[in-house]
């Protein structure tokens, strides 16, 4: 395991993607259009409490 300078260990992100199973990617997947609609309709909502606010 690799350490950082203050002697915390360091997250090996291209190991832990390698082993995580293939089924657990494609549920990601599978949910990251849901993910994405969700944050388009909550950046919606809060650019219409912005207007109402400062009008």
């Amino acid at each position: 395991m690799k350490y950082d300078k203050n002697g915390l260990p360091t997250k090996e992100y291209y190991t832990e993607e390698l082993k995580t199973p293939l089924s657990k990617k494609m549920k990601a997947l599978e949910y990251q259009k849901y993910y994405t609609g969700a944050s388009i309709v909550l950046m919606v909502l809060v650019l219409i409490g912005m207007y109402i606010i400062l009008n």
